[in-house]
C-alpha cells in the first residue's frame, strides 16, 4: 500500500505562492499525511540534520517520505515524483499529473528567474 511511508514532509519556500499551492494539491492526492515546512524556518536544520542543503537554502523543494520509524528519506524537487507514485490515491492518479505538470512549470520558470 504506502511502503511504510507514515506521512509525507514538504519543504518549500512559503514565500512563493505556486510552491504553497502545489504542496496543498500534493496533500489532496496522497493517502497518507503532508506535513508542510519553511526552508526559512530557523529550527529546520536541527530538527531534520539529513536535509540536503539546496532544501534548507530554498534553492530546492523538498519531499522526505516519513518511515514508520522516524527515518526520512528525502528527494529533491521534481525528482520526488516517483517516490510519491505509490502513495497516490488511485481516483486522484488525474489530478496528480496536473500536478507534475504545474511543478515542472514552475520549476522552469523559477529557474529562468534565477539565471
Amino acid at each position: 500500500m504506502n511502503g511504510g511511508v507514515r506521512e509525507v514532509l514538504v519543504v518549500l519556500d512559503t514565500a512563493c505562492g505556486a510552491c504553497s499551492g502545489v504542496a496543498r494539491d500534493v496533500a489532496s492526492v496522497l493517502r497518507v499525511p503532508v506535513r508542510t515546512r519553511s526552508c526559512r524556518d530557523p529550527d529546520l536544520r536541527a530538527a531534520y540534520r539529513d536535509l540536503p542543503a539546496a532544501a534548507i537554502t530554498c534553492r530546492a523543494p523538498a519531499v522526505g517520505l516519513v518511515a514508520a520509524d522516524g527515518t526520512v528519506t528525502w528527494h529533491l524537487g521534481v525528482g520526488a515524483a516517483p517516490a510519491l507514485l505509490g502513495l497516490v490515491r488511485p481516483r486522484a492518479l488525474p489530478r496528480a499529473v496536473r500536478v507534475l505538470v504545474t511543478v515542472r512549470r514552475t520549476s522552469r520558470a523559477r529557474a529562468a528567474d534565477h539565471r
